[in-house]
């Protein structure tokens, strides 16, 4: 890959990822709940799940792919469910206490991970947005191991970029109030932030 086609790759990347949908309000309902450090690891499970579909599109195994659509389906619909627990979970969490950093009703890693790990494999979709991606920035037929490697880390960079800067910026705000009223406000938007996520991964087309 020339430099040229990695700058025009990332840009692309950064533009795609910045448009709101089921990872950015994923990440920011995290983020207002628990503070940013949760949302790295709702982060992790979004890259990886980003990277495994980039790996089938660059092998070509969209058909193998194809094969699992039933696969797909039960991981959406479970994950559909999973996101809106997580959801009503934040609308019940306790908000009594006077610090609200101290005491935000954090997740446990493996928690967090998951959920960033459900939105793409939930979606099978999104192998077929990078195969539409790719070829327009390098020749997949072509394509050498190392330059495989650049495009995962390109793209993986602009994704963990544009979902860590939506991320901070609800963390920084949760962090102006602290008054208890305020407190359960912020989880209960959280929590329908979370909640219409997973409807949202319910209702959408495979």
């Amino acid at each position: 890959m020339t430099v040229e086609s990695i700058l025009a790759l990332f840009v692309a990347m950064l533009i795609s990822a910045a448009v709101p949908g089921p990872g950015v309000f994923a990440c920011i309902a995290r983020a207002i709940a628990s503070g940013f450090q949760d949302t790295l690891y709702v982060i992790a499970g979004i890259l990886i799940g980003n990277i495994v579909f980039l790996v089938i599109a660059i092998l070509g195994l969209v058909a193998a792919a194809q094969a699992l659509g039933s696969f797909f389906i039960a991981v959406k619909y479970l994950g559909a469910l999973y996101l809106v627990w997580l959801g009503l979970k934040l609308w019940l969490s306790d908000s009594a206490s006077e610090e609200f950093v101290v005491n935000a009703p954090s997740s446990s890693p493996r928690s967090s991970f998951l959920t960033g790990l459900i939105l793409p494999f939930s979606n099978s979709a999104v192998i077929f947005f990078y195969v539409s991606l790719l070829p327009t920035f390098i020749n997949l037929s072509s394509l050498s191991f190392t330059d495989s490697v650049i495009a995962i880390l390109v793209i993986s960079v602009a994704l963990f970029t544009v979902l860590a800067l939506y991320s901070y910026s609800a963390a920084k705000v949760r962090k102006l109030f602290n008054r208890r009223e305020t407190r359960r406000a912020f989880n209960r938007g959280a929590g329908t932030l979370m909640i219409g996520t997973g409807v949202y991964v319910a209702v959408q087309r495979a």
